[in-house]
């Protein structure tokens, strides 16, 4: 195929549900693709392994309509840069993904014209989609020689509607129709029966006539009567006039001209080892001088180290001559917790002392809410009766109370409580 040269090239890339399993996009995924001015034909179309595409002066990357987020918003008077930050935050609450893991593109403000719907509402239009997605389409492209100058979601190959006429797309069970400038919808369609949200749209917009594209237009034709309109099959695969008010994804790092666009490596010169040579040398050197100050680093806190734990044992040694010494730290914390035992002074951790406290502790709870006390390793586990411990109000609460009583209190997965001191 690689013979011939289109002036324009149209890839549709599957949706991420078609993708089987955890399989990626490569060169070797099989597309849908339009060619325009591929030779004598004016428009073919036809699936195709990415590496095998037809070459193309111009490549669209065109993506599944449900893969593609597309509002509008009142955005606020900011440089196209900083209006890119603040979208995240804008849009956040009407994605379903993180917002950290999307791509935000937009309208240019100069090419708006303010009706982004039939209802012609004054706002920016915006599309989102997931980073990870754009990347590995760009990079299957780019593995295969092809340098995407846009990309879009899939309403954007079709008109918008004017003077009563509903364009929609038709291909292999499934349809796309675009109800504005920069709205559509996505449906499947079996061929026997009409679509129920291709119904809806044609009343509710007024629609007198649908025009339909793709492989599967001849099958909505048979369809006119039960849709109750006129319906004309268009002969070509996609309208490339209608991509011209289309959303371009590839903004920001994205860009041709811009940075990597998510490790993308669109627009960026070929790699040769002259090029590289240089700088994997600073880089290696690099690597050494750090490896080095990292060993020395740790030398030098190995020594602190064996100097403290020297000095934690001859501060152990003096206060308790008769012991042998193997772990100071904690040796001292149990010969502490015996001088305090024979002069009569309790332990943080004694059974009375915890109790005492956590006495104080449950004032905040419902009455009758513990099941239960257990004491064991000077730490007392409370059990609470079924469906207490689960209300995160009295959750936060007590952990609030705890602090302030010098307390530690860790709710387990079983709806206990393991209370112990919060200094030793």
């Amino acid at each position: 195929m690689k013979e011939k040269s289109a002036q324009r090239l149209l890839v549709f890339v599957p949706s991420h549900r078609q993708l089987p399993g955890r399989a990626q996009l490569s060169s070797s995924t099989v597309v849908t693709y339009v060619a325009i001015g591929l030779g004598v034909t004016p428009m073919q179309a036809g699936e195709t392994p990415i590496a095998l595409l037809p070459k193309a002066a111009n490549v669209d990357l065109v993506f599944d309509s449900a893969d593609v987020f597309v509002t509008a918003i009142e955005a606020p008077k900011l440089s196209d840069a900083r209006l890119r930050q603040a979208l995240p935050n804008m849009l956040e609450d009407r994605l379903l993904a993180e917002a950290s893991d999307c791509h935000f593109a937009f309208e240019p403000p100069a090419r708006a014209s303010g009706a982004t719907t039939l209802a012609a509402q004054p706002k920016l239009a915006v599309a989102v989609i997931d980073r990870g997605l754009l990347t590995r389409a760009l990079d299957a492209l780019n593995e295969s020689g092809y340098r995407p100058r846009a990309s879009y979601s899939e309403i954007y190959v079709v008109p918008a509607p004017a003077a009563g006429v509903l364009s929609v797309r038709l291909d292999r069970g499934r349809g796309i129709a675009r109800s504005g400038r920069h709205d559509g919808f996505a449906f499947d369609f079996d061929g026997a029966s009409v679509p129920p949200t291709l119904q809806l749209a044609v009343r509710q917009l007024g629609i007198r006539r649908v025009l339909a594209y793709g492989r599967d237009a001849g099958r909505l034709v048979a369809l006119a009567d039960a849709l109750g309109v006129q319906v004309d099959a268009s002969l070509r695969e996609a309208d490339p006039n209608a991509t011209g008010t289309a959303v371009n994804l590839l903004q920001g790092p994205f860009a041709s001209a811009g940075l990597l666009g998510g490790l993308s490596l669109g627009g960026l010169p070929k790699l040769t080892a002259a090029r590289v040579k240089t700088p994997l040398i600073w880089t290696a050197a690099a690597a050494l001088v750090f490896v080095a100050g990292m060993n020395l680093y740790w030398l030098k806190l190995e020594s602190e180290s064996r100097d403290l734990h020297k000095q934690m044992e001859i501060g152990f040694r003096s206060a308790f001559p008769e012991a042998t010494v193997v772990d100071p730290v904690l040796q001292t914390q149990r010969q502490l917790g015996s001088l305090r035992a024979r002069s009569g002074i309790a332990s943080t951790d004694d059974f009375s002392v915890l109790n005492a406290q956590m006495a104080m502790l449950l004032s905040n709870a419902p009455v009758g809410s513990v099941a239960g006390v257990e004491y064991r390793d000077g730490a007392l586990r409370v059990k609470f009766k079924p469906g207490t411990a689960d209300n995160a109000a009295l959750q936060n609460d007590l952990r609030s109370q705890a602090i302030q009583q010098g307390l530690r209190l860790r709710f387990d997965a079983d709806g206990s409580a393991r209370v112990t001191p919060a200094v030793p």
